[in-house]
């Protein structure tokens, strides 16, 4: 059995104080757009427990991955849009902690199924890479993903996992899935989320394409 989506709601006992602390956040503008929509916040912002947390919910031994969003909040405002749509990301685990109020709340995650190869996710190992019939992970990563990021008929829909406010969503990020709509006009009403990324301890590469 894998385990590929959790769902926590009301992770934190007061959202508010993290929410605040991302309200206080500068979130620089970009010299040029990123493959996410929206700005990550200029500095980390570390949970006391937080990743512990994470662990002990995946029920795995993990450990927390510098990425360059890692432990960092983003922000995605009306009209704000990545270079890539549905996509995987490059470490074992993501974890998305939603902070916009109730009364902002829009849309959510979106999984997907790619049509052309019927699956729902990156390959999770070698065999099912030669399963679906290709001979590298680069050539999945470019015949698959890069190839139909941005191609809404390369893909169905399969599910969204709605934004509430402090709803905690941990996934397995080699599914195929794309960040939602980005909405408001500022930090206050806009798409406010907090980031983490895990990987099992000594791994150098995801199992699945970068």
């Amino acid at each position: 059995m894998i385990r590929s989506v959790i769902v926590v709601d009301d992770f934190l006992p007061d959202p508010h104080i993290v929410r605040n602390a991302a309200l206080a956040q500068e979130f620089p503008k970009l010299d040029k757009p990123q493959f996410y929509p929206g700005r990550d916040s200029k500095f980390r912002q570390v949970l006391n427990g937080y990743d512990q947390r994470i662990i002990e919910l995946i029920g795995e031994p993990v450990v927390p991955v510098q990425t360059s969003s890692h432990a960092k909040f983003r922000l995605a405002l009306e009209g704000d849009k990545g270079t890539e749509s549905v996509h995987i990301d490059n470490v074992h685990w993501t974890a998305i902690l939603y902070l916009t109020l109730p009364e902002h709340c829009q849309d959510g995650t979106h999984l997907f199924r790619h049509k052309a190869t019927n699956t729902d996710h990156a390959p999770y190992n070698s065999m099912e890479l030669q399963e679906l019939g290709f001979a590298s992970q680069q050539t999945f990563l470019d015949d698959v993903i890069n190839k139909n990021t941005n191609d809404p008929s390369a893909w169905e829909h399969l599910m969204t996992v709605p934004m509430r406010f402090n709803r905690l969503l941990i996934i397995k990020p080699q599914q195929y899935h794309d960040a939602g709509i980005s909405f408001g006009d500022s930090p206050e009403n806009g798409r406010l989320i907090y980031v983490c990324a895990y990987n099992y301890p000594g791994a150098t590469k995801m199992t699945a394409p970068e």
